[in-house]
């Protein structure tokens, strides 16, 4: 099951630099069905045992511009006086790999445009087969090109900030749009790009993305059940 269309061992990129935490918590729908957490809760509870072999090695790749101190959560980001959640990153966007499994992009408003995140989406694009992006992480991603010609959503709130900024991509009224891209990679996988509207849509997308991926089952039960995260995946891809 966790090998289901790739490695065991999944890497995850998380570009969450002056975005705010609530767009990125779909991360801890992975971390449920990681390695360390499923012992953890088979440790306490052996009737979870059936999903050891199902248990994912994951290593996260929390991304900035520099590995100081980074700020998250608008508008307090950057400014310590005014307080904010901030964050320890792992990698720079310089040094992160670029043949990652997936990466996932939360929204910053369009003031923050780090050049080193341009390069590295630039790069990293046709490498790493899963994009997931959350709220306005779309139009971040569609600051370098690479979303011309393909068919999005963003926050829907800020569909015609989207339209207005880049008329190339099909902007959707959508919670969330699954759609192909460029992947070069020789291990047979498909490229995906999943984009979400705000973090609420987000979340859903990554629970069912992980649906998808891992097994309903396994996920089901030892991530969105555990995490009270609209188990079983009600909220579709449509806003009602």
């Amino acid at each position: 099951m966790s090998t289901l269309n790739g490695p065991k061992k999944l890497r995850i990129g998380v570009m969450l630099e002056e975005v705010q935490l609530a767009d990125i918590v779909g991360i801890d729908i992975f971390g449920n069905i990681s390695d360390p957490y499923v012992s953890g809760v088979i440790s306490v509870d052996p009737k979870y045992a059936k999903f050891g072999p199902h248990a994912v090695s994951i290593e996260f790749f929390y991304m900035a511009t520099t590995l100081e101190t980074s700020f998250m959560t608008p508008p307090q980001a950057g400014s310590d006086s005014l307080g904010g959640f901030k964050f320890v990153p792992t990698v720079t966007y310089d040094d992160c790999p670029r043949d990652l499994d997936i990466v996932l992009i939360g929204g910053p408003l369009p003031s923050h445009r780090p050049p080193q995140a341009d390069k590295f989406m630039k790069e990293a694009w046709s490498k790493t087969p899963v994009w997931l992006t959350t709220c306005i992480g779309s139009v971040w991603l569609a600051s370098t090109g690479l979303l011309e010609g393909k068919t999005c959503t963003t926050n829907k709130e800020f569909l015609d900030m989207a339209n207005q900024m880049y008329p190339g991509t099909n902007w959707l009224r959508q919670r969330w749009v699954v759609e192909e891209k460029e992947y070069e990679g020789t291990d047979g996988r498909k490229g995906e790009l999943w984009t979400a509207g705000g973090a609420g849509a987000g979340i859903d997308m990554i629970a069912h993305y992980c649906l998808k991926r891992f097994g309903h089952e396994f996920v089901n039960t030892m991530s969105l059940e555990m995490l009270e995260l609209n188990p079983g995946g009600r909220y579709g891809q449509f806003y009602t």
